[in-house]
């Protein structure tokens, strides 16, 4: 099997048995010495050590937040401005257009996109923006498939952009999604399911 590098990277769907998910996987060439940690309702990605962000500030941020019982997940710091938009009653797919519009993308040596992923109990968003256009599109979930959202060579929101999805829990997908071959260079991973109208988080470091 020939794998591909498509960096950090959004799942959103559905387990087997039905139940809602979001993950977030950093992938990375030039800093794979991170970590994802959850505290509370979020998750954040930190490098091993702090120096690393005076050469990058775009390596440390929440990746996944919980704010009124609805799930986001990001690569970068604009999961935080998607959570004080819900907060103040903004609408999901409002507060994530909002954030790409307003923020951009990032400004490295790559123009590397800002991609991001709402989800609720009853609809589903994801959204990027990229120095060529921006996109904000609502989902339809499927039992036992996820859509992929990535920064490098998937940054496209596309029915033909979907994995097979294999776990019923955080932990599970996280692995899965870890260990997914077709994808290089992985990192870390955090995942929410929403589970009988409960939020179960999770993460996976290598």
């Amino acid at each position: 099997m020939i794998s591909i590098y498509i960096g950090r990277f959004l799942v959103m769907g559905k387990t087997e048995n039905g139940k809602a998910f979001i993950s977030y996987r950093v992938s990375s060439r030039s800093f794979p010495n991170r970590k994802a940690i959850i505290k509370d309702n979020t998750v954040s990605i930190v490098p091993n050590s702090i120096e690393d962000i005076f050469n990058n500030p775009y390596i440390m941020y929440n990746s996944l937040k919980i704010a009124k019982n609805k799930i986001i997940a990001t690569n970068g710091s604009h999961t935080d401005v998607i959570s004080d938009k819900i907060e103040l009653g903004l609408p999901i797919r409002d507060a994530l257009a909002y954030s790409l519009i307003t923020m951009d993308y990032e400004r490295d040596q790559y123009n590397t996109p800002r991609i991001g992923g709402v989800l609720s109990e009853g609809e589903s968003y994801l959204g990027y923006v990229s120095d060529k256009d921006i996109r904000v599109c609502k989902t339809t979930l499927e039992d036992g498939k996820g859509y992929y959202l990535g920064t490098y060579g998937a940054c496209n929101i596309s029915r033909d952009q979907t994995i097979p999805v294999i776990g019923e829990n955080p932990k599970e997908i996280c692995k899965y999604i870890i260990e997914y071959r077709e994808f290089d260079n992985p990192v870390c991973c955090a995942t929410a399911v929403m589970d009988d109208k409960k939020i179960k988080i999770d993460v996976f470091n290598l």
